[in-house]
């Protein structure tokens, strides 16, 4: 999901957990609920946690930011963790046929 924030911008991810913040143009202060921690990323920055926390998006100027999922829940990885079916060859053909 792309994001894109005027100056002074705000938006909230409501579970942060997982989740990868690319800033792709501008700057953004990031800040998780009850945590001390303020995360400021610039154009070609990311910022991610493990932590199941909301957290506000404030930009500090004009930015573009990009959210994507856990690896794990991104539809392209599922398909190439898939268990890959045995291999069975196929049944020979009839001989003269």
């Amino acid at each position: 999901m792309i994001i894109e924030l005027t100056h002074r911008g705000l938006h909230h991810v409501p579970d942060a957990a997982g989740l990868s913040m690319h800033c792709q143009s501008g700057t953004v202060w990031i800040t998780l609920d009850h945590d001390t921690r303020d995360v400021v990323l610039e154009a070609g920055e990311s910022f991610s946690t493990p932590e199941h926390k909301r957290a506000l998006v404030y930009a500090l100027a004009p930015a573009r930011l990009l959210i994507e999922p856990p690896a794990g829940d991104r539809p392209a990885v599922r398909l190439l963790q898939r268990r890959p079916e045995p291999f069975q060859p196929a049944s020979p053909l009839a001989a003269g046929a």
